[in-house]
């Protein structure tokens, strides 16, 4: 797979798995400055998005923790058990009073109520905002291909002339592969149309053939029994064979024929795939000469 391809490909997972925008895009430019040369033979392996999508919920896992980890950081600190039970107020001190006579004292065995604690209320939590994500453009720099920090310009130099100078041998090449699978499918169609044609004429004259015997086998049970019989049976065995004819070249015509295009289609453009890939590789590799 294409490095540029692959870094646009994680930034997306990121973005997927609730990765802010500017936060993915960053972190995957940070990530392809500490490539080495055995990490990009290892993306260039890549083949599926299963892989891609396996390293961005590592990713995201970890910038998920990151993230919560500061929130936690920064958010105020839980008031203690102590708040949320008020001490109760003391007693205040007895005023001093005169002495009554013992018999004039008022005599009570209710004990003195105490002020009831107010209850403790917990101030709502602020909900967060939900968070927006941005999705980047289509058209940004990441289907464009740019030199990285090892490409020179005498690299840059001497892909481009050499590219000029094969262009001959290169033209030649793809006139001969497309022209190939040109004749291919050209044929295939012409083949298609004849076979259409020859199933018509086999239906026509099996038709045609098996009506004449089995009129003729009629009007000699009349004279010869024997004889009508076998014309009849002739008849219906020719009926049978014409059937089978056509339904055999109708198969080939209308099924085989198409599938077998459709598999021509496929090894085209896989061929095509692999000679971009080579193109990438090759001018890759000469940049960095």
């Amino acid at each position: 797979m294409e490095l540029n391809i692959f870094m646009r490909e994680l930034e997306s997972a990121l973005i997927e798995r609730g990765i802010a925008g500017e936060t993915a895009k960053k972190h995957v430019a940070n990530l392809g400055r500490t490539f080495t040369s055995d990490d990009l033979s290892e993306i260039e392996a890549i083949q599926s998005g299963s892989e891609i999508e396996q390293l961005a919920d590592s990713i995201s896992l970890i910038l998920n923790k990151n993230t919560r980890n500061a929130a936690e950081r920064q958010s105020p600190q839980t008031p203690q058990a102590e708040s949320i039970n008020p001490p109760s107020p003391k007693p205040a001190a007895p005023r001093p009073q005169k002495p009554v006579p013992v018999q004039a004292r008022p005599v009570s065995s209710a004990p003195a109520a105490r002020p009831k604690a107010q209850p403790y209320r917990q101030e709502p939590v602020p909900q967060k905002p939900a968070r927006r994500v941005e999705i980047p453009d289509e058209d940004d720099d990441y289907y464009a291909y740019s030199p990285g920090e090892d490409a020179t310009t005498r690299g840059m130099i001497l892909f481009w002339v050499g590219l000029f100078l094969t262009l001959p041998l290169t033209i030649g090449l793809a006139a001969v592969l497309f022209g190939a699978f040109a004749a291919l499918f050209v044929g295939l169609g012409v083949l298609i149309v004849a076979l259409i044609a020859v199933l018509i004429g086999v239906a026509a004259a099996g038709a045609g053939v098996s009506l004449v015997g089995i009129i003729f086998g009629v009007t000699q049970l009349f004279s010869f029994v024997a004889a009508g019989i076998y014309e009849i049976g002739l008849g219906i065995m020719v009926a049978g064979i014409a059937l089978f004819a056509s339904i055999l070249i109708y198969n080939i015509a209308i099924r085989l024929l198409p599938w077998i295009i459709s598999l021509l289609g496929n090894l085209l453009g896989w061929i095509c795939g692999k000679v971009k890939s080579l193109f990438f590789v090759v001018r890759r590799e000469c940049y960095k000469l």
